[in-house]
């Protein structure tokens, strides 16, 4: 519980000394907006960056820096898809409205999934409820691409993430 409280006023101390390098103000307006910004922030996302022992955080992170080439080149080539299907004569666009499951229990490998979704060109997540992922998808192919891609699912790769099951 002590440790809690330390790390809380050491990432709201972090949080509002950064507001105030990029601020360059020091008024009383914006003094008072910085700490009202960092404390929200703290309270709100204290979870987020400073987890519980044990949650294998480092480990986590190296995965994590490692998924995001794999995704930005993932994206690269949606994107080309995406130009080449808007450019084409006949417009080969068939959108529709998919159903994902996904078994990632906890919100910060859910979120991961839906914002890695998000990104890929071609597909939208449109709402997230239970482990089910509401997603358009431009066409068929960007469909099946979010339950098989390189013989490996995204939600595989998101569940190697956080050690999870996919």
């Amino acid at each position: 519980m002590k440790g809690r409280v330390l790390s809380k006023v050491l990432m709201f101390m972090a949080l509002f000394a950064f507001w105030v390098l990029l601020s360059g103000y020091f008024d009383a307006f914006h003094l008072i907006a910085g700490i009202i910004c960092a404390g929200a922030v703290t309270i709100m996302s204290h979870e987020l960056f400073v987890p519980k022992k044990g949650h294998q955080v480092l480990r986590k992170t190296a995965r994590f820096i490692l998924f995001i080439p794999w995704l930005l080149f993932e994206v690269l080539l949606g994107g080309l898809d995406v130009a080449y299907r808007v450019l084409h004569p006949a417009l080969p666009i068939d959108p529709s409205i998919v159903i994902v499951e996904t078994s990632l229990q906890s919100d910060l490998a859910q979120t991961t999934l839906a914002n890695a979704i998000m990104l890929a060109p071609g597909t939208a997540t449109i709402d997230v409820e239970e482990g089910r992922y509401v997603v358009h998808a431009l066409t068929p192919e960007f469909a099946s691409a979010l339950t098989t891609t390189d013989d490996v699912t995204i939600q595989e790769r998101v569940a190697a993430i956080y050690e999870e099951d996919a």
